[in-house]
């Protein structure tokens, strides 16, 4: 029974395994921008092509590096990418302490990422550009809660975190957040809570956490904050990226009137409109299993009725402006506007909804961490982020070219929480 029990714990990695092997073998690679990483260094070194990219277009000259080698082998980006999907369940249950539930959880989150996003643009160049990364992202994330316990990284381990830093980095969201998480644990291990934690053991029972695992743990932490700390600095140095922008508003020359409060609500309008409008699945299971963790926590219906609210306008945007089109006017369904009139009722609805929303999550949030104020506090600071990378959209004129690929840190951010 114990040994059936054990291997049953594994059922949902081997779940996401297969339905993963599935959406692999059925992925067709090589179309969009997939045949321009092909042939990007077919005529030049891939040094000058990096550098060229670098000065005109974008500072992911690493995650670029990676892509226009692996692309030239399709089936070695097959097995690499089911790899990383078939392993972010693990990644994700691991940091929440692993267990049956948990890893049940783990993989639920993963098959409710709508995936077929990463085919926008080219399924090599998108998985490259976006999967990776946030897989990186978790990557780092379990290294750093097995030094938060003075548990022991070996070497190989230690080399291959430092090189996922550096890819993962390369994405400019990415990179922000993994320079957020690394503040916030610094921070944790100053105020020494860390000392409170059971030590792990080896299987002679002596005590790993001795001086040398610490300072191995901590040069390695050292070697991913410096790649991070670099790839953000090259990031915000990049004459790529304003270059990008600039060819961008050629294509959308309104863009360059825009002040910073339309930007801003750009920003916004694309969040509500992705994730409320549009009754998006990952959203609505998040704000589900907030307001029920709130009833099961308090059996209050008052605080389940508030944590309820985001529950109830996803309702409104789907099954009331069906059944009642004259209510279309209350349920504004955004599109990829332009222009906008301030004074409009349309302009401000969505914003409406989108602030009852994030404050009904924050609430229950509240309700669920109030008990742990720092938990609560990086939870927030999390959110933040991904609802920052969602929002900092509306400053660049690629908007509405990239897709809803761009919104996979806030996607998995809101898994995470």
């Amino acid at each position: 029974m114990r040994k059936s029990s054990r291997y049953a714990a594994y059922l949902p990695f081997v779940l996401v395994a297969v339905i993963g092997l599935v959406y692999h073998v059925g992925m067709k690679p090589m179309a969009g921008d997939d045949i321009f990483f092909r042939d990007a260094t077919k005529d030049t070194t891939l040094w000058a092509y990096l550098t060229q990219r670098y000065l005109t277009w974008t500072s992911r000259v690493v995650s670029e590096c990676v892509l226009v080698n692996v692309i030239q082998f399709p089936v070695l980006w097959r097995i690499i990418d089911f790899l990383l999907f078939a392993t972010l369940p693990l990644l994700l249950s691991g940091l929440f302490g692993g267990g049956k539930t948990m890893n049940w959880c783990a993989a639920a989150a993963i098959l409710l990422y709508p995936f077929h996003d990463m085919g926008t643009a080219g399924w090599i160049t998108t998985t490259v550009n976006y999967f990776w990364p946030v897989w990186g992202m978790f990557f780092v994330g379990v290294l750093l809660k097995k030094m938060m316990i003075h548990k022991k990284i070996g070497i190989m381990e230690g080399i291959a975190g430092v090189l996922v830093c550096l890819i993962a980095s390369s994405h400019e969201q990415v990179a922000v957040i993994l320079f957020v998480v690394f503040v916030l644990y610094g921070i944790y291990m100053v105020i020494g809570k860390h000392r409170k934690e059971s030590l792990m053991q080896d299987s002679a029972g002596s005590d790993l956490a001795d001086r040398k695992v610490i300072w191995g743990n901590r040069f390695y932490l050292a070697g991913m904050v410096l790649v991070n700390v670099a790839t953000l600095i090259s990031i915000l140095l990049c004459p790529g990226n304003a270059g990008r922008n600039a060819v961008s508003i050629a294509d959308l020359p309104i863009f360059e009137t825009y002040g910073f409060g339309d930007k801003l609500y750009l920003g916004l309008l694309s969040i509500e409109c992705v994730f409320i409008a549009n009754c998006d699945a990952v959203f609505l299971t998040v704000t589900l299993v907030l307001a029920m963790l709130v009833y099961v926590k308090t059996d209050d219906y008052k605080k389940t009725l508030i944590s309820e609210l985001p529950v109830l306008i996803l309702f409104g945007q789907t099954a009331l402006r069906t059944a009642y089109p004259g209510l279309s006017g209350l349920f504004v369904m955004p599109e990829q506007i332009t222009e906008w009139s301030w004074g409009a009722l349309s302009t401000w609805l969505p914003m409406v909804y989108l602030a009852v929303t994030v404050a009904a999550m924050l609430y229950a949030l509240w309700i669920i961490l109030g008990e742990r104020p720092l938990e609560y506090i990086y939870a927030l600071l999390m959110l933040g982020c991904g609802f920052g990378a969602g929002m900092i959209l509306g400053f660049m004129a690629t908007i509405y070219v990239s897709g809803e690929r761009v919104y996979i840190t806030l996607y998995f951010i809101m898994l995470f929480v």
